[in-house]
């Protein structure tokens, strides 16, 4: 399954780590207390564990230039531990000033275990869902939408309204898939062209 990420994907990302962590540089701000970040300096999306396909939020903070290169240098393990006590550190003192944190932010996204009933189910159907659209985008490029609605829910075992729900979400502008229509007017799913 791939891992990239589209532009608006990116950019929700980066608005989400900045709501939480402040628009700068996470190391600039912990070790000179200096709030550097747009827009005097462009901020990168660092992945802690160096894996550039987890977007977990824990993962995730904004370094300027500079702090990204010597971040580089350090392994992983070290680079890891580094950045969870900077994150943690600024979100103490962000719980201080009655700003925004990580908690706050995320406090609506519940795990599958302790949700309803029907997330628990969505635990088991979306992944098999996303994983028939994809094989079926590369391998074809394009779909039918009902194609793959119908397809998604035999696949997934779920239902053609659930299906349906899956497309809406993995169809929203900061998702992998587009809707269109092709040259004979009907409607079909694509890869968006701007991934990166």
């Amino acid at each position: 399954m791939p891992h990239y990420q589209t532009q608006p994907q990116r950019k929700y990302r980066y608005e989400t780590i900045a709501k939480a962590e402040g628009e700068q540089c996470l190391m600039c701000y912990i070790e000179k207390k200096k709030r550097r970040g747009p827009p005097q300096v462009k901020l990168i999306i660092e992945h802690s564990d160096n894996i550039p396909s987890n977007w977990s939020w824990r993962n995730l903070h904004l370094a300027c230039y500079s702090h990204n290169k010597k971040l580089e240098k350090l392994n992983v393990q070290e680079k890891i531990k580094l950045l969870q006590g900077y994150s943690d550190q600024l979100e103490r003192e962000r719980e201080r000033e009655n700003l925004p944190t990580w908690k706050t932010v995320l406090k609506d996204e519940l795990p599958y275990e302790t949700g309803s009933p029907e997330m628990q189910a969505n635990k088991n159907f979306e992944p098999r869902w996303l994983r028939y659209v994809h094989d079926v985008m590369q391998k074809y490029g394009t779909q039918g939408k009902k194609e793959i609605i119908s397809g998604g829910a035999a696949y997934a075992h779920c239902s053609i309204q659930t299906s349906t729900n899956y497309l809406t979400k993995y169809t929203s502008p900061i998702s992998p898939f587009i809707e269109t229509l092709d040259d004979d007017g009907n409607k079909i799913i694509t890869y968006r062209q701007n991934v990166t």
